[in-house]
């Protein structure tokens, strides 16, 4: 199969790999925010619960900026918008939930 072959499948897929994307993202921001509030390792101490938040936001800075590198390298702008959509609005949208509720 040629590059330019494989260029134009990949660029198809774009409309069908964005929603399963997102979702993975969804999950992933989710997951994080979770790490860095203390629900994942119970931190018993202000150094674990500060550990515990810089690696949550360590992963979650190299995540969105390799994603975002990623889908404009392959050029899928559908796949590129859900990614920064999700990442970015997944962590807020659960932030005021959970406030919300408390």
């Amino acid at each position: 199969m040629s590059v330019l072959r494989v260029w134009k499948r990949v660029r198809r897929s774009d409309r069908s790999v964005a929603p399963f994307v997102m979702a993975a993202n969804a999950l992933v921001g989710g997951i994080l925010l979770w790490l860095a509030i203390g629900g994942i390792g119970n931190p018993s101490t202000r150094e674990e619960e500060s550990a515990a938040q810089e690696l949550a936001l360590r992963i979650y800075g190299w995540w969105l900026v390799g994603g975002t590198v990623l889908f404009a390298a392959l050029g899928l702008p559908r796949t590129l918008l859900g990614h920064l959509a999700a990442l970015l609005l997944t962590p807020v949208v659960l932030f005021v939930g959970l406030t919300l509720l408390v």
